[in-house]
């Protein structure tokens, strides 16, 4: 029988998990969808270059949108078992609230698993692989300056192609030459060309179709020539267009590489920077453990309207618990106070509390069904507006 009970309460939770991580997922992504369009609409390929930069985007929405849904599934669950007494009827049992949260706990902790992926090696890759995408978009100035019949000076290049195709897509009777440091130079000459991103996010591609290439030695001596039916060239010649390596910012660390260098920072990185994102990892990631306590306590409620209260109530306490977080997170990157001051404390009080509430709640019984404080905060509301209605009446 309690198996079966479990079985039933965590198909609910799932189902509301799904649905919910989706519709934010989606609508996090869209409103993106829109600046990132804006970001690429000059690019060759434009529409899977948006492709390729939202699907980077995925993780850190996802760290935003999985507790969040997790939280709001447990309590509308518990909502639902509340109102139609299903609560009452297992409390009756032999079923309090202490064996029903065991099914909900092992779902927290696997859900603590995939945030620790998530927030601990997803998220940096893909936060890192964003950017790279963006700034290829960016700062590649060469594929966006090219103008017909006119000579491109960029670096050690120089660049012009005879015509281009409405939109810019396609190049004619490409000329390109490249100067060594050694002293050498590289002439280039091909029928048709296009600007594309380089696979690696690294700066641009430059695909040259039937064409010729001819090496100089720096005391004028040729190389050799070669023809070529297609040639992919990496533009990559300046800083410019060349995005750095991963690691320079600390979000972009994953959390073993965060502990290693917590005595040692990398250049450009302090070490209350460092140890600040290491400990917000790690309380984000230990929230999700304490996300169901209190789920399950606001979802109880003794009055018809105690599901309204319990999600107002746990929307702000969500929205507080957050924000609590970020301003700890940008004191902690200051220096001005400790992580485990800025970080830790609003983590105590968060899992302290949601325990002391489910904790209490299991013991609170009334008319045969436990009771939280969303539906004493509602009964309370509705005897305030009775009482206030007797004396305007």
């Amino acid at each position: 029988m309690p198996s079966t009970i479990s079985r039933y309460i965590l198909r609910r939770i799932i189902a509301y998990l799904l649905v919910m991580t989706l519709i934010a997922l989606a609508a996090l992504l869209l409103e993106r969808s829109l600046r990132v369009v804006g970001l690429v609409a000059g690019w060759n390929g434009a529409i899977g270059m948006v492709f390729r930069m939202l699907i980077n985007l995925i993780p850190h929405y996802l760290g935003i949108a999985l507790p969040a849904a997790f939280f709001f599934g447990v309590l509308l669950t518990f909502s639902h078992l509340n109102r139609n007494s299903e609560l009452a009827v297992l409390h009756a049992s032999g079923l309090g609230l202490h064996r029903l949260v065991r099914p909900v706990a092992a779902l927290a902790l696997l859900l603590a698993l995939i945030a620790a992926v998530t927030f601990g090696f997803l998220q940096p890759y893909g936060r890192y692989a964003y950017r790279a995408l963006a700034h290829a978009v960016t700062n590649v100035s060469l594929s966006l300056a090219v103008q017909a019949g006119k000579f491109l000076h960029v670096d050690n290049l120089t660049f012009m192609a005879e015509s281009i195709t409405p939109g810019g897509g396609g190049l004619r009777r490409v000329f390109v030459y490249e100067r060594r440091k050694d002293g050498g130079s590289v002439t280039t000459t091909a029928s048709e060309g296009v600007f594309t991103p380089s696979p690696a996010g690294r700066g641009a591609m430059l695909v040259l179709h039937d064409g010729m290439r001819m090496e100089v030695r720096a005391d004028g001596r040729p190389v050799g020539t070669l023809n070529f039916a297609e040639y992919r060239w990496p533009i990559e010649s300046g800083e410019d267009l060349i995005f750095r390596d991963r690691g320079k910012d600390e979000r972009e660390l994953t959390l073993p590489e965060l502990w290693q260098a917590r005595s040692h920072p990398p250049p450009g990185i302090t070490g209350a920077e460092l140890r600040a994102e290491l400990h917000a990892r790690i309380v984000q990631i230990l929230s999700v453990l304490f996300l169901p306590f209190l789920a399950m306590t606001l979802g109880l409620g003794g009055i018809r309207g105690g599901q309204t209260y319990g999600i107002a109530l746990g929307l702000v306490i969500l929205v507080l618990y957050e924000q609590l977080l970020q301003f700890g997170h940008s004191m902690a990157e200051l220096g001005r106070v400790s992580p485990w001051l800025a970080l830790w404390a609003p983590f105590a009080l968060f899992a302290l509390g949601s325990l002391a509430l489910f904790v209490r709640a299991s013991f609170h019984v009334t008319r045969g069904a436990p009771q939280g404080p969303a539906g004493r905060i509602g009964e309370a509301l509705q005897r305030l507006g009775r009482a206030l209605a007797r004396r305007t009446a």
